[in-house]
């Protein structure tokens, strides 16, 4: 059976066109009802609860719901995903991994990306009765350690070896579209100052304009460091769910379209400098950054010293900083949304201050 068309929306999607998506491998489907989720939920998608209803006597799995992602709402949000492939790698994550990964991951059901790289659909397992945590308020500190955990899973799995580098769809951080990034924040980078020149330290901004027109020459630079894995790249507290239908004590880890092939400390740095107070980070960091490295040693890293972990969350730090610059043209959506690029933003400036992460421009 050919696949059905894309939709721009999930609400548009009905029972017909499930069924022919599904070709058999869930049980006929009679009605679905679309049911959009949380405020701020999504930045460069859509996510949608769609309950479902089956006809009787009919053979197959009946779940009662699954979680549809669709492309943005925001058209220049779907440019930029198009732009650096974002769609067609949680695609390709999917198509590969739903099932054979060392983490838990919900299940893909079906996923379909157009050629031109949007629109996109993919429909889910719903881990129902989650528990989740509120980025805009800041992770605990078990939370924290248990998030911290499944990125030692997921880094350890790919480690600089064969796997990594049979992934084609996995960008290296120095591709080309990701080299292009210093062109998008050239025009922003004023505007950005006078933001946020009032919430940050003021050498945060000089560092963002001496990175800018050195940002192909940095990611050259991360790559030739090696130790390359596969890096989730949006390692937020909003990407995890504890418990619910995964089991007891489990961690679901959501939302890989900004995965790419890259150091693994970057989901650490990631984590610790967007889903952390200030305080708490301050307080943590050590402790945790500790606990992901000493997990990394007992799953079979090696040529990785403490030393050099350190540093490069130090740098990460410095790296995600300015990535703010590059896309702080998003459309946030809603209050919610705001709320959560403003932890962001000042909660990555102040742990690059902190660690003084600037001493990474003597690098290259």
């Amino acid at each position: 059976m050919s696949q059905p068309k894309i939709p721009l929306t999930a609400d548009t999607i009905d029972a017909a066109w499930l069924n022919q998506a599904f070709d058999g491998s869930v049980a006929t489907i009679t009605n679905v009802k679309a049911e959009r989720l949380g405020e701020g939920v999504g930045l460069l998608g859509e996510v949608t609860r769609l309950h479902l209803n089956y006809a009787a006597n009919s053979s197959g799995p009946q779940p009662a719901s699954m979680i549809a992602k669709c492309q943005a709402a925001a058209p220049g949000n779907v440019f930029m995903s198009q732009a650096m492939g974002f769609y067609e790698r949680e695609s390709a994550f999917y198509k590969q991994f739903s099932q054979s990964i060392n983490l838990r991951v919900p299940f893909c059901y079906y996923t379909d990306v157009d050629p031109a790289g949007a629109p996109y659909i993919v429909l889910l397992e719903e881990i129902t009765n989650p528990r989740m945590v509120d980025q805009v308020a800041g992770a605990n500190f078990d939370d924290s350690a248990a998030i911290l955990d499944q990125a030692v899973k997921l880094h350890s799995h790919f480690w600089d070896n064969e796997l990594l580098w049979s992934l084609s769809w996995l960008p290296p951080m120095n591709n080309p579209l990701y080299r292009a990034a210093r062109e998008m924040a050239e025009p922003k980078l004023e505007s950005f100052i006078a933001k946020w020149s009032p919430h940050v330290a003021a050498d945060t901004m000089q560092w963002m304009r001496e990175l800018t027109p050195k940002y192909p020459d940095m990611v050259d630079w991360w790559v030739e460091q090696g130790n390359a894995t596969f890096s989730h790249t949006d390692f937020r507290a909003d990407n995890f769910l504890f418990g619910g239908s995964a089991g007891e004590g489990v961690v679901t880890v959501l939302d890989f379209q900004l995965s790419a092939r890259h150091v693994g400390m970057w989901d650490v740095a990631n984590f610790l400098g967007q889903s952390v107070t200030i305080e708490n980070r301050r307080e943590w960091e050590k402790t945790l950054v500790r606990r992901y490295y000493d997990g990394l040693i007992t799953a079979g890293v090696s040529n990785y010293s403490w030393d050099r972990c350190w540093r490069d969350y130090r740098y990460c730090l410095l790296h995600q900083a300015w990535s703010q610059v590059a896309v702080s043209d998003i459309d946030p959506g809603n209050d919610r949304g705001r709320a959560l690029l403003h932890a962001m933003i000042t909660r990555v400036f102040a742990a690059a201050h902190d660690l003084q992460s600037g001493d990474l421009l003597s690098e290259f």
